[in-house]
């Protein structure tokens, strides 16, 4: 599927992107419902204390990255597929899925 005046991988950065949110959110929901109105960086800082820190340094490096793909900027380039690639296949694990990148 081709998006006018998108590039799919810019479109996969950020699909990849809500998804990494919504693991965040479920995680944080489980620790405690008064998180929900919490920014996704604070909700990242709140799992690398009270969750499995490793998990949450993996879902911070995905989120980050995925946001810096998403967002446009006039003197940069457009993402790789091959950047896209790699920071989905940090989703996937995050979600215990097998990937081919």
């Amino acid at each position: 599927m081709v998006i006018p005046g998108v590039r799919v991988s810019r479109a996969a950065a950020f699909l990849a992107r809500q998804a990494v949110e919504e693991i965040i959110e479920d995680e944080c929901s489980y620790l405690s419902p008064d998180l929900r109105h919490a920014s996704t960086r604070s909700r990242l800082i709140i799992l690398s204390q009270l969750a499995d820190p490793d998990r949450a340094r993996l879902m911070l490096r995905a989120w980050s990255g995925l946001s810096e793909a998403c967002h446009h900027h006039a003197y940069q380039l457009q993402p790789t597929t091959s950047e896209v690639r790699t920071l989905t296949a940090l989703v996937a694990a995050l979600v215990g899925e097998p990937t081919d990148a």
